[in-house]
């Protein structure tokens, strides 16, 4: 697990005047909560021991297991490491959406730039996963008009691969979007589409404009982290491993 570091040493300076003390100065210095580092000061190391100690023991918890590497690569069309966070936000999520209109998002999309580590072969930690995902992102859903689906469309396809689910993407070698389906059913842009995805990116991070001026933009209150690690109970608690494949969700037509 990566170092975490907390501002907790502090040194007070005191003036003594007529038997009062009063605070004249604070000089706060950084402890590294990594066992890898030597602590200098062996009060504040026993002040904070039984924390790092119970830190430790939470984010060495195994959620579950991988049959092999999902490595955290890029350049790609599409990458094991991908595609499984992208299927187990679009499947998770949606156990946690309750839209008025009982339609549950069809599609995932998130950006490279989003995943932060690798998942390693056989047990796989919360440690692990916090890693990967570091941040709070909540997931939300976005109903995108077929206009607006088709600008996330050719977006995906100028990037060369993005994490997706649920949308296969044919791409032309300039980069331009060729056969499209969406749940197995070739794009209409007369339709309307409900992408599943973090408030971040919703909100147009990393140049994901698309999402601006939706038709509708719906919280579900459920972070990003917890999908992937509910994925990972899931499969636990039915004696599997996580197994994700590369399946030609985005991909160079001849």
């Amino acid at each position: 697990m990566k170092k975490l570091i907390l501002p907790l040493s502090i040194l007070l300076t005191f003036t003594f005047a007529c038997k009062r003390a009063h605070v004249t100065g604070v000089n706060a210095t950084y402890v590294e909560m990594n066992p890898g580092v030597e602590q200098g000061d062996s009060v504040i190391h026993a002040l904070l021991n039984p924390y790092k100690l119970q830190l430790d023991s939470v984010m060495n918890e195994v959620v579950g297991q991988t049959a092999f590497s999902l490595p955290n690569e890029k350049g790609k069309t599409e990458t094991l490491l991908g595609n499984f966070v992208a299927d187990a936000c679009l499947e998770e999520g949606n156990k946690n959406y309750h839209p008025a209109d009982s339609r549950p998002a069809q599609i995932a999309i998130f950006n490279n730039g989003g995943l932060r580590a690798s998942l390693p072969a056989g047990n796989v930690t919360k440690g692990n996963v916090y890693e990967l995902m570091p941040f709070d992102n909540e997931l939300v859903v976005v109903t995108l008009s077929g206009t607006k689906m088709w600008e996330l469309i050719k977006f995906a396809a100028s990037t060369g691969g993005l994490p997706i689910s649920g949308m296969n993407v044919g791409m032309h070698p300039d980069k331009t979007p060729g056969t499209v389906l969406i749940q197995g059913v070739p794009f209409d842009s007369t339709k309307t589409y409900k992408v599943m995805t973090s408030d971040y990116l919703s909100n147009g991070g990393d140049k994901y404009a698309f999402f601006k001026d939706p038709i509708a933009s719906e919280k579900t209150g459920y972070l990003l982290r917890n999908a992937i690690l509910e994925s990972f109970n899931t499969a636990r608690k039915a004696g599997k491993m996580i197994t994700p494949v590369t399946d030609g969700r985005m991909y160079y037509e001849k």
